[in-house]
């Protein structure tokens, strides 16, 4: 059964990190939908992720950050100077950036490319400074089914997941878009 956590509680906070780093998985409110996260750098915590979606793991996770440091060393040195330029967007946007050899394979999926956006949604944000890392972060849904939007939406998951933050998602319609750093082709449309 998830535990529930507001982020105004300092002793809840504590013990949610120390657990997020020893590979407990927790839902959370993003700009769009409430997204399922976990630590980026633990396989099993992640291959449970894919496995309460039923994702595929061939394509991959997006990851998200508070900041550009914290995500510096997942993107190929050539290109990072290029991700910090294209981050000026208003509308939150998920880069598709080639990969360092530090990213794992569970997260590129079966690409040489990470997702990555810089979150603005104060939740959100507050979770990777308490962790002081980035996140994954993907949908709370079975893949192809529509993903929740409200706390209560989560109960399919109560079973799965460690930990649910409280709070509201934001007032996005649709998830971010995703756009390829290089290309610029436009992968997903968003809200």
């Amino acid at each position: 059964m998830s535990k529930i956590i507001n982020l105004q509680n300092n002793n809840e906070l504590i013990e949610f990190a120390e657990s997020v780093k020893k590979g407990a998985i927790f839902a959370y409110p993003t700009e769009a939908v409430f997204g399922l996260g976990c630590d980026i750098n633990n396989k099993h915590a992640i291959q449970k992720i894919l496995d309460i979606k039923r994702r595929d793991i061939l394509k991959g996770l997006i990851v998200i950050s508070d900041n550009l440091e914290k995500v510096r060393n997942l993107i190929d040195d050539n290109y990072f100077k290029i991700f910090v330029e294209e981050n000026s967007a208003s509308n939150p946007t998920t880069w598709l950036c080639p990969a360092s050899n530090l990213v794992l394979p569970e997260v590129t999926g079966d690409s040489k490319k990470v997702a990555i956006r810089i979150t603005k949604h104060d939740i959100s944000r507050t979770i990777c400074k308490v962790l002081d890392m980035p996140i994954i972060s993907t949908s709370a849904n079975i893949a192809g089914k529509e993903p929740a939007t409200k706390q209560d939406e989560l109960k399919f998951f109560f079973d799965d997941i460690d930990y649910i933050i409280e709070g509201e998602v934001g007032n996005n319609k649709k998830p971010s878009r995703i756009i390829d750093l290089i290309s610029k082709e436009v992968i997903r449309e968003g809200g």
